[in-house]
């Protein structure tokens, strides 16, 4: 198992999602079918958000796998959509999935349900003929079994209320609720809150009193009569993977799923608890009522399939099936459903091959899979599974709640085992944001809400949620796609690619010495230390990370070249532990040469060497293979000590350790673990077992438990120890700061939980390992993506044949890409000969274009690139030119999108927008702007005004902004000039006025401001209007008409800019209409079709006059309509994790201020926050008018006022941060 194997002590039960909903097809281009994988899924919040955001007209394809290895989910998630399918009322199915306490009527509808899917679920064949067959399907006949169960359990448990039955279920959740209670106290609870986005700090109070609501009534109702009605606990909370029992995390809150930054942004009253749940109820009634409607209808194919297993075993048996070339592949016996279970996962036949059940897929969302498995385990997990058929196809979305450090720009890089050019090259995908440079997706209130906790106790947020959306980098590049499929595969320096694959090594492997958290920030290293018990990874991660890069990045090795890399590598390795570099590697290296040939990964030469003497149970073996599997039987009763120091230690990381006196001690860290029985089946020359799971899996009482790992023959026998029968076989807790702290009085030095020998038939049992089948490379290396063919024709008169990266010393990074040019034509040869020079430019971005006498030739790239530093080598004689282009990587030091940042892709007259999500504008609420009492919109101009990270706020008071810089601040002005936050009163209609030129000729009308719910952020609904010839005779009256126009400087390339943004934000709320086959920007073969100002539309005609219900609503701006095309446009945010934010150590000490010497009234610093954070154009600090002179404080001279009157009435708020920053505060 490629995951270090944890002891299951303390176990969470998840039955709500603890982040707000998403929609899975947001950088999807509409109406094209998409497989979508959820890697784990949790509750179905984003299948119903996913549903809920498609067009009321949509008829594609959306086809879900929910994968989770707790069958309490996914029999809840089952019960949830059939009770949305049969219309069950919507107050029974609400107080079914989020109460833990129902009335009469509400465990009666359960009970119900429950039995109509215990009827339909006696087997694969039953199911797919009942009524909801045909929308809910599963994957295995063992997930079918373990749901059935689930439901058969909820209906015995549901015993009348007055029962000892009764009260006992109710009493466990009763005691489970108490302490959970004891545990929050009456503190902040600041992980719901963050769903309610750029409202968090006015969110956290509300969130976290409804919170302990929750907890203290289990119940979201505040209804007291009601709450005396709900004598009947909810089975649902008492079933999971460990078996009957109240598991449920500590962290549960039923709001968290919903989007409520309209009810506290719309509201001039802090909502109370009661508002809160109706609008989240009044939300998933609207995700239910679309589900239901899609699901009933005929023209739509909608399919939810559920797969009963943990996520990397589910993704290795997706992976096997598709590498088998058979249409029925057999399991591999060593994929088991989940860590700790003997089952194996057998996907259906029929499912997967007579009913075309999907095994690779558009878009993988693996949660925050990433915060337990590690980022690599994760990668190796769903990169192989990610569909590139078509340029849009294979979209990754990570996440991370975890707060791995205090500085948000380390936090990424933390956590990936390369640095993302490494990342980029070896697997294939890359940050969207990385390059872009900048993220449609805010995260300020996470940043925030890490500021915000260290200024109350110091001690720094746990979480910090931070989503990536992964791609591969070229498929924003036209060009590129048209020449991906021909280029050469990747080649690397052997030392070069040694040294960085050394370094990720050690990344992955250094939490196993202590010593390394001394250099580690007095800040980080309480966390550091607990981090050390929780290591994600084992040697075999290493192997299969080494594996994946042979079969995609190194195709074109020989295995002569490949033997030389992994023995370069390995040699680094060995050096490094005798140098103490790696100080426990020599513990773990015999795991690692057992996993490199397991996996056929390298072989070391020991391994072809004749074994020695045997241990007398090997001896009598027919043929001793080179890799044997030892089994060990532990007692039950071994494990008292983790039981009692759960609290300690709940889930310490366990090892097998085969020591030999005086010769070795080698541990093992890739475990299989059971509870059950094991039992000989073979024959003392030919042996075998077999293993029977206990009743019960993880919650078994009394079971042993059998453990099984692989080890190299060759150390047991004399080659390395003199006494082969003297072999202890130890089952240790492994050793780290953290868990020697706990168990070192108890388990002593080594931490052993048991130990046998290895002559013990009882405890220990041996029997032969095959290796597993090699991996195949057609799919996953570079080129064989079957989308757009290249256009090189074969008998081409040069070649490009190879694509070496060049590393810098130390392999960190790729600095460079090297591809060499081989001519083949006679005349071109000459040339080259005679002392011609070829002609070297860049037509894109990861694309080269060569040009010698009359031949041209484009060449392709990976990554991005800064074609003018590009460097050509000529070899006259040889017949060959190289060209060595700079990597484009990392922002912001280089920019890979200068030229163009929002490309728009058309494939076969599909359009998709690369880095801007979409959103269904027509489903997202409204923000109250309207100038009265109710509407309290003072939080937008600082959350727009975070845009902006410090850097681009520098260079913008040395007025040297960059594109991208003057956008935001664009879009600044606009969105500030709609709520009316910086004018007299709101204003809508817009002129981009190109400041050099004079003149505008791009002009947007702003209907409504929305939330983005999922995005966190703000969008305007508006519409486009550029004049060009063609329109301006038909438009010229109308537009005569309009007043109160804004005009909106745009300084210096800032127009061509827009015009590149703008398709891109058609393309972010087209949903109603689609590209037709004359489209312009197929017959023109660009996107835009202009970028200079009076050089026409830079937009086709296809969504021209469509979905203009907004224009009608401004009597002047009717008769517009059908020459208008609506657009999206959201802020764009800097990107925390490559480009600071803000200033936190000042905002930490402006919060910090405040606390000391808070004002009366005060809103416990967040002005002072919003200040640091956002502090924008110029502009009054308490009623935020930007017009006219304003006045410097003279305090601190960082603020401005328009008055002395708007002085005066923000002295209480100001003081303490003023008289900090003039430091007269002491």
């Amino acid at each position: 198992m490629a995951h270090p194997l944890y002891w299951p002590g303390k176990y969470f039960f998840y039955p709500i999602g603890n982040t707000s909903a998403v929609s899975l097809t947001r950088d999807i281009p509409p109406n094209v079918p998409s497989n979508i994988l959820l890697l784990p899924c949790g509750d179905p919040r984003n299948v119903l958000f996913t549903v809920y955001c498609e067009p009321p007209s949509a008829t594609r394809k959306l086809d879900f796998t929910c994968c989770d290895f707790d069958p309490g989910v996914l029999a809840r998630n089952v019960l949830l959509l059939t009770m949305i399918m049969d219309d069950v009322p919507q107050t029974f199915i609400w107080d079914i999935f989020f109460d833990m306490y129902l009335d009469d009527k509400s465990i009666a509808a359960l009970v119900n349900q429950c039995r109509k899917l215990v009827a339909c679920s006696g087997s694969m064949q039953g199911w797919l003929s009942s009524p909801y067959g045909s929308v809910l399907r599963f994957a295995t006949a063992y997930t079918v079994a373990e749901l059935r169960r689930a439901w058969t359990f909820y209906v015995d448990h549901t015993p009348p209320a007055a029962s000892k039955h009764a009260l006992a279920l109710r009493r466990q959740i009763d005691e489970g609720r108490n302490a959970i209670n004891e545990r929050h106290g009456t503190g902040f609870v600041f992980s719901s809150a963050r769903s309610s986005g750029p409202l968090y700090t006015q969110a956290v109070i509300p969130y976290s009193e409804n919170f302990r609501h929750y907890w203290n009534t289990g119940t979201t109702s505040y209804d007291e009569q009601m709450l005396k009605t709900r004598s009947h606990a909810n089975p649902t909370f008492l079933y999971s993977r460990v078996g009957v029992g109240f598991q449920v995390h500590y962290g549960t809150d039923p709001m968290a799923p919903f989007h409520l930054a309209a009810l506290f942004g719309n509201s001039s009253m802090r909502p109370t608890g009661t508002q809160m749940v109706l609008a989240a109820q009044t939300e998933f009634q609207q995700w239910c009522g679309v589900f239901r409607n899609r699901a009933a209808s005929a023209q739509s194919v909608l399919t939810v399939r559920f797969l009963l297993g943990d996520a990397l075993h589910a993704a290795r048996a997706f992976d096997f099936w598709n590498q088998h070339t058979s249409s029925h592949p057999p399991t591999p016996s060593s994929i088991t459903v989940a860590p700790w279970a003997a089952e194996l996962l057998e996907l259906s036949v029929e499912e997967y091959t007579d009913q075309h059940a999907p095994t690779l897929f558009d878009v993988v969302d693996t949660s925050n899979l990433s915060d337990h498995l590690g980022y690599l385990n994760m990668f190796l997990a769903a990169v192989p599974l990610l569909s590139f058929a078509t340029p849009w196809s294979g979209v990754l979305y990570t996440e991370s709640l975890l707060a791995q450090q205090s500085d948000p720009t380390t936090q990424l890089s933390s956590m990936l085992p390369a640095e993302l050019t490494i990342i980029a090259l070896t697997l294939g995908i890359c940050p969207i944001d990385a390059l872009s440079g900048f993220s449609t997706i805010c995260n300020t209130h996470e940043l925030v809400s890490a500021v915000s906790s260290r200024a109350l106790d110091g001690s720094g947020s746990q979480q910090f949620h931070q989503t990536l959306t992964w791609r591969r980098p070229y498929t924003c590049d036209p060009e590129a796609l048209r020449l991906v499929s021909s280029h050469p595969s990747l080649d690397f320096d052997p030392l070069g690619l040694a040294s960085c694959l050394f370094k990720a090594y050690v990344h992955l492997f250094e939490s196993d010495d202590a010593r390394r958290l001394l250099g580690t920030p007095h800040e980080d290293l309480l966390a550091a230390v607990a981090r050390t018990a929780l290591s994600t990874y084992s040697r075999e991660t290493f192997v299969l990370f080494l594996r994946l890069i042979r079969a995609r990045c190194c195709t074109g090795y020989s295995e002569e070249q490949w033997s030389k890399v992994i023995a370069l590598l390995l040699q680094k390795i060995c050096e490094a532990a005798a140098t103490g570099e790696l100080f426990f590697e020599s513990a773990y290296h015999q795991d690692l040469s057992a996993q490199l040939y397991r996996h056929r990964v390298y072989t070391y030469s020991i391994y072809h060497e004749e074994l020695q003497v045997l241990p007398k149970r090997l001896s009598m073996w027919t043929s001793v293979p080179p890799l044997v599997r030892i089994y060990l039987k532990v007692p039950y009763n071994k494990f008292a000590v983790l039981h009692s120091t759960l609290e300690q230690m709940p889930t310490p990381a366990l090892q097998c350790v085969v020591r030999a006196t005086a010769a070795y001690e080698n541990g093992f860290q890739s475990i299989d673990a059971t509870f059950g029985t094991i039992t000989e089946t073979g024959t003392a020359s030919n042996p075998s077992v077999s293993i029977k799971a206990a009743d019960g899996g993880l919650g078994a009482k009394r079971s042993p438990l059998i453990v099984s790992f692989v080890v190299p023959t060759w150390i047991l026998t004399s080659k390395g120890t003199s006494d082969p029968d003297g072999i202890i076989v130890d089952l240790c807790v492994k050793s780290s700061p953290a868990t020697a702290r706990v168990y070192l009085r108890t388990l002593g030095l080594r931490l052993i939980i048991f130990s046998a020998c290895l002559s013990d038939t009882r405890h220990v049992y041996i029997t032969p390992e095959e290796r597993l089948h090699p991996a195949m490379p057609s799919r996953l290396a570079p080129g064989t993506d079957s989308h757009t063919p290249s256009k090189q024709q074969s008998a081409s008169p040069w070649k490009q044949t190879s694509l070496q990266v060049e590393l810098d010393s130390g392999g960190n990074t790729a600095l460079s890409l090297m591809t060499r040019v081989e001519l083949e034509d006679l005349a071109l040869k000459k040339l080259l000969a005679e002392g011609a020079f070829p002609t070297v430019s860049q037509p894109s971005p990861y694309t080269m274009r060569i040009s010698l006498g009359t031949h041209t030739m484009a060449l392709f790239y990976p990554l991005p690139i800064l074609g003018g530093k590009q460097k050509t080598r000529l070899a006259r004689k040889s017949s060959y030119v190289e060209i060595v282009v700079p990597i484009a990587m990392p922002y912001p030091d280089v920019w890979a999108m200068k030229t163009n940042p929002f490309p728009v892709v058309r494939e076969k007259n599909i359009m998709f927008v690369w880095n801007i999500h979409r959103v269904p504008l027509d489903r997202l609420p409204v923000v109250d702007i309207r100038p009265t009492k109710n509407a309290k919109i003072e939080w937008v101009g600082p959350h727009v005004g975070t845009q902006l990270s410090q850097r681009e706020r520098r260079m913008r008071e040395r007025e040297t902004s960059d594109i991208l810089g003057l956008v935001k601040d664009t879009i600044h002005a606009i969105i500030m000039h709609v709520t009316g936050l910086q004018t007299d009163r709101p204003r809508k209609l817009f002129a981009l006025y190109d400041a050099a030129a004079k003149e505008a000729d791009t002009f947007l009308f702003i209907s409504d401001l929305r939330y983005d719910i999922a995005s966190h952020t703000v969008v305007c609904d508006g519409y486009v209007l550029t004049l060009c010839e063609s329109l301006v005779s038909v438009a010229h009256s109308p537009m005569s008409k309009l007043t109160n126009i804004v005009s909106v400087n745009v300084y210096g390339d800032e127009l061509r800019a827009w015009k590149q943004l703008l398709p891109g934000l058609v393309e972010k709320c087209r949903s109603t209409w689609e590209h037709g086959k004359n489209c312009e920007y197929g017959a023109q073969g660009r996107i835009p079709l202009s970028v200079a100002i009076n050089a026409g539309d830079p937009l086709c005609s296809c969504g021209r006059g469509k979905d203009t219900g907004g224009m009608g609503r401004v009597k002047a701006w009717k008769d517009l309509a059908p020459f208008v095309t609506r657009i999206a446009l959201s802020p764009i945010f800097a990107v925390s994790y490559l480009d600071p934010v803000f200033d936190a150590q000042g905002c930490e000490s402006a919060l910090k201020a405040n606390m000391r010497s808070p004002s009366p009234g005060a809103n416990t610093g967040r002005r002072d926050v919003d200040e640091a954070i956002a502090p924008g154009p110029e502009r009054c600090r308490k009623c935020f008018k930007a017009d006219g002179d304003l006045l410097r404080c003279s305090g601190c001279k960082s603020v401005y006022y328009c008055s002395s009157a708007c002085q005066r009435g923000d002295w209480k708020e100001h003081r303490a941060t003023c008289q900090l920053r003039s430091g007269k505060n002491t």
